[in-house]
């Protein structure tokens, strides 16, 4: 009788064994820094909006704005000059926002100042950022609370 080349059974279940703990170790460490990349990329992407208008204000005219519609879980660039949505960021499903001492609609002069400061939270399914408008040029400032 010839000798078979293969594995045992004993051999498939000690692979299959190693290769099922290493990916129970693995599988959470990819949704944190998924998790991580996600908060980065909406918060710069806050920043980096705000920073648009406020550029696009001082640049061309007075009528662009951001909008947020925490009912909608989502801000709109808005210029109601020609009215017309420049875009529209809609949040993660499982993000929200709450308006507290800021108005939903911001506007900016023309010297690039914000005309009413004020604050909102950012839930994220991990933590709480606290958003400032503060008076002045300074765009907005990201607290994690």
């Amino acid at each position: 009788m010839k000798a078979e080349d293969g594995f045992t059974m004993v051999e498939l279940l000690i692979v299959l064994t190693v290769w099922s703990v290493l990916m129970a170790c693995l599988i959470p460490i990819h949704h944190r820094t998924f998790d991580t990349i996600q908060t980065k990329s909406v918060l710069k992407q806050l920043e980096d909006d705000v920073l648009l208008i406020q550029q696009l204000t001082m640049q061309k005219h007075l009528y662009h704005q951001i909008m947020f519609q925490p009912s909608k879980n989502q801000y709109i660039l808005y210029d109601t000059k020609n009215k017309n949505a420049v875009s529209i960021r809609k949040l993660p499903h499982n993000w929200r926002m709450e308006m507290l001492t800021l108005d939903a609609t911001i506007r900016f002069n023309s010297r690039g100042m914000i005309t009413k400061p004020g604050t909102m939270r950012i839930f994220s399914p991990n933590h709480t950022y606290k958003v400032t408008f503060p008076f002045g040029i300074s765009r907005l400032n990201i607290e994690k609370q």
